[in-house]
């Protein structure tokens, strides 16, 4: 098949997140031998906060990015449960090199369980237990920037996590493009200081990529509704 035959039959493909090379690679080599597992415990309060203030612990917000913008745990990952646990799992905690356990944000035991059953089918097992509230915990409230104060803000980069078929179709002029799934293998093309402005489609992508971000010590400001939101402004807008 000639470049230009590939390269016609891989546009319009999503972009391939930097865990599926790890994936590959483990599937290749054969899984570790996990034995049985014991339920997830319950961890104190107490405890959780200790190993936060030593990062010796990890925190993992599984609320909705709206719940998340109202206030979540300092230094916190946002990995919203449901069907897509695993893949934002993988966004942002590579097992390689994160050697902290996570301590995930459940409603109660079982779907504690749940939520570490599908985070080991992508190599995160190091899940020391779960609580069922932020109560007690350093706080931390997302920066938020409207889609009207975008154009004055003074941003080091306004970073577009969706995929390129995505940012190709529309996006926020002078973004850069770095697909959520890629952010944390590619920090090399992010700004060493300044502000970085993220967004997606309608935010919860975004949110994923930004609390790693933060993690990792970049000041995130996120846009509010994301690209959806921004172009809804534009349109609203009276033409001059």
């Amino acid at each position: 098949m000639s470049r230009a035959s590939l390269t016609r039959l891989l546009d319009g493909q999503p972009d391939a997140h930097a865990y599926f090379a790890r994936m590959k690679r483990e599937n290749r080599e054969g899984p570790a031998v996990m034995g049985e597992r014991t339920p997830l415990p319950e961890l104190s309060t107490e405890i959780v906060a200790a190993g936060l203030a030593e990062d010796t612990l990890t925190f993992v917000d599984t609320r909705s990015n709206g719940e998340v913008h109202q206030g979540t745990v300092a230094r916190s990952l946002n990995v919203p449960a449901g069907k897509s646990v695993a893949s934002y799992g993988a966004w942002v905690v590579n097992p390689e090199t994160d050697k902290n356990p996570l301590v995930l944000l459940a409603k109660d035991q079982e779907q504690a369980q749940d939520m570490w059953d599908h985070l080991v089918r992508v190599g995160i097992d190091n899940v020391a237990g779960y609580l069922t509230s932020i109560e007690g915990l350093p706080s931390f409230t997302p920066k938020l920037i409207q889609p009207q104060e975008l154009e004055g803000f003074d941003a080091a980069m306004v970073l577009d996590v969706r995929n390129k078929t995505e940012h190709t179709a529309g996006h926020v002029p002078g973004s850069y493009q770095l697909s959520g799934g890629r952010v944390m293998w590619h920090l090399d093309e992010l700004p060493a200081g300044g502000t970085i402005v993220s967004y997606c489609q309608s935010g919860v992508r975004n949110s994923v990529a930004a609390s790693a971000l933060r993690r990792a010590g970049y000041d995130v400001v996120e846009l509010d509704g994301s690209y959806a939101a921004w172009n809804a402004w534009q349109n609203s807008v009276p033409a001059v």
